[in-house]
């Protein structure tokens, strides 16, 4: 929940949950460490997350959480596609000099600037990063729809939902991990009990599991209409989650009795549909995007360095590491990769592969041939959407 403080600052605090998300998560980028004694600033991308830091290299844990964040919560969220006029701002304070009781804190203010701040490194354990980005994006989207005021609110369950969503997504065994931890609950959490859990209470690996089959489930039942970005807007504006559930839902439910049959029905639903994440057109264009990049610093400059530097790069050790993690996640996300850009990435995937053998001219060739099937997979995806645009509607 929310309290207000100084200066017209919105804080929100997080605290007291167990369950951890985002270990082991890929590390994309390749920050050479370096210290000084002003902190450096990062960005994930324009609009998105500012990450400031002491050292240049306790960056890479947030801007990979970052991206990740952001593209998986970007269609549910509703986020803009180039990002807000202000991006949520990241700061890692050394654990030394903490002094809250909770591990990161969310604040915002006029005329509208979301800061988070996380205890570093105690961070790195288990969700918190996770968490804490999510808490800011969804704090962020509020003050974009709403403006600063004290009503804007991050529920409790929508960012445990929106924590495990970006996890899935990212890694699809941990959805299929959720799907089986669930299916064997002999009763999921009454509909009443999740959404007006308030921080501070114990939490749950079963709660945050329940979030995220409801953040799928309303989103599901909206279809092609436009309640569950009603009712999320709504919701982190201020509204009462169950008062205004029925109202934008309208007609769904006759009463309260049948909105819980529906929602234990539907915890059921998504723990046992047997089914892979799909990455949209959109996401799966987004992932190569990201994987066709590397933010670095070059005598003391931060820079973003294209796949068309490959050949002369992949002699430093640091990248070569790099490529072979993204090789490896070219491998994971194929089975999840839109089929428009699935010739795309197996393409990336022969480009690392080639750059870890360092034959510049095989090289070159294999970054023509992902350029090509880059191209050719975002004319098939405007190609269908300008088809389903001039469709008549039902």
């Amino acid at each position: 929940m929310s309290r207000w403080g100084v200066g017209l600052f919105l804080l929100l605090t997080w605290a007291g949950w167990s369950q951890g998300a985002g270990e082991g998560v890929p590390d994309l980028t390749a920050l050479p460490s370096s210290a000084g004694p002003a902190p450096r600033i990062f960005y994930t991308k324009k609009g998105q997350f500012e990450v400031v830091v002491p050292e240049a290299a306790d960056a890479r844990v947030v801007i990979v959480a970052g991206r990740s964040v952001w593209n998986s919560l970007a269609g549910p969220l509703g986020l803009p596609e180039d990002g807000f006029n202000t991006p949520v701002s990241v700061r890692l304070v050394p654990a030394a000099e903490w002094k809250e009781p909770v591990p990161f804190t969310v604040t915002v203010a006029l005329p509208g600037l979301v800061t988070v701040r996380v205890c570093w490194p105690v961070a790195v354990e288990g969700n918190v990063v996770r968490r804490a980005l999510v808490n800011g994006l969804i704090l962020r989207q509020a003050v974009a729809w709403h403006g600063v005021s004290e009503r804007i609110t991050v529920p409790l369950w929508l960012e445990q939902g929106c924590a495990a969503l970006s996890r899935g997504r990212e890694r699809p065994a941990v959805m299929d991990m959720y799907q089986q931890e669930s299916a064997q609950l002999a009763v999921p959490p009454s509909l009443s009990a999740l959404l007006k859990a308030e921080r501070g209470a114990e939490e749950s690996r079963e709660r945050e599991q329940a979030a995220l089959w409801l953040v799928l489930q309303l989103q599901a039942e909206a279809g092609g209409s436009d309640h569950w970005r009603r009712w999320l807007s709504g919701l982190i504006g201020g509204a009462d989650a169950l008062d205004s559930l029925p109202r934008v839902y309208a007609g769904l439910w006759a009463d309260a009795r049948a909105l819980e049959l529906w929602w234990q029905t539907s915890f059921y639903h998504q723990a046992r549909t047997r089914t892979l994440p799909m990455m949209s057109a959109t996401e799966s264009r987004r992932w190569l995007s990201e994987r066709s990049r590397w933010l670095a610093v070059r005598r003391g400059q931060e820079e973003v360095l294209g796949l068309a530097e490959l050949p002369q790069l992949s002699r430093h050790g640091w990248l070569r590491e790099e490529l072979v993690k993204r090789g490896q996640q070219t491998r994971l996300t194929l089975p999840m990769i839109h089929p428009f850009y699935s010739n795309a990435l197996l393409s990336l995937g022969r480009l690392y592969e080639l750059s870890l053998k360092g034959n510049s001219s095989a090289v070159k060739a294999a970054l023509a041939q992902y350029e090509r099937d880059a191209r050719d997979g975002r004319e098939l995806e405007d190609a269908v959407g300008a088809i389903l645009d001039t469709a008549p509607r039902s």
